[in-house]
């Protein structure tokens, strides 16, 4: 990536990364598409989070096993299908659903779809990783709770969630990656918009992300050794830089939660 990408690169750092991406000629501003990657990975991770996270709250602590054995293994399958195939499913169940009932966008695309469809993506992973924490909570901290005169309920949100605070990060970590990562499911849903997309909070509209713009654009109109060609490695070494930041802050705070959560898990719950 930098050996293909540092011209665009040195030019971002010493004239800014610009607002909207010419082809062939440039400038190659990819402000707006770093704002909608972001955007796009975090609401779909938020979709996933409140989805996933009561589901393994579920099957760790209220499910009887012979369910669990057979939910579990089924949303982990979701992690084997091709993101292209989720896509699809996404382009013609979710964007003609908010074509047809939403009043959405002129083919239903947007960032509200992406969001569906990375989410569903997700799910697999905050509740598989999520309800692996919840059971490795040790028992004693289950029995002290509901011995001292907790509910269930109480047990689980007060003792248990609080204690497995950083493996449900994790799986949040986890899923964060995926989102802003993703390409294919992607570019079937969110609109492609180019030269630049809006920078907007509204999910309904179209927009485009940095995965998508490198395959549009490695794939499309931009030759080898073209301006253009160095533009698209220097957008891909920046994606790579803003999930390594993503991932740096969220290990940041699985490592101060880890910390509360030895304090927590020793104290007997009141």
């Amino acid at each position: 990536m930098l050996q293909e990408g540092y011209p665009q690169i040195i030019d971002w750092f010493l004239h800014g990364f610009g607002m909207t991406w010419t082809p062939a000629i440039g400038p190659y501003g990819i402000i707006p598409f770093i704002f909608a990657t972001v955007y796009v990975g975090l609401g779909a991770t938020l979709v996933a989070i409140a989805i996933g996270l009561p589901c393994a709250v579920y099957l760790s602590e209220f499910a009887d096993m012979r369910l669990r054995n057979i939910v579990k293994p089924t949303l982990e399958m979701l992690t084997g299908f091709p993101s292209v195939v989720m896509g699809v499913v996404g382009f013609t169940v979710v964007c003609f659903t908010f074509q047809r009932y939403l009043g959405g966008s002129a083919n239903g695309y947007g960032v509200l779809a992406a969001w569906i469809v990375l989410g569903v993506m997700c799910l697999p992973t905050i509740a598989s990783v999520s309800e692996d924490a919840l059971r490795a909570v040790p028992q004693d901290l289950r029995e002290a709770s509901l011995a001292s005169g907790a509910t269930k309920w109480q047990t689980t949100f007060k003792v248990l969630i609080p204690v497995a605070t950083p493996g449900i990060l994790a799986s949040v970590l986890l899923a964060l990656g995926n989102a802003m990562g993703e390409t294919m499911a992607v570019i079937w849903v969110i609109g492609n918009v180019f030269p630049a997309p809006p920078i907007t909070l509204n999910p309904y509209i179209p927009s485009n992300v940095l995965t998508a713009l490198i395959a549009n654009r490695a794939q499309g109109d931009s030759t080898y050794g073209s301006p253009e060609w160095g533009a698209v490695f220097a957008a891909a070494f920046v994606l790579f830089l803003v999930t390594a930041a993503m991932n740096l802050a969220m290990r940041a705070i699985v490592s101060r939660n880890k910390g509360r959560s030895k304090m927590s898990s020793r104290r007997q719950p009141r």
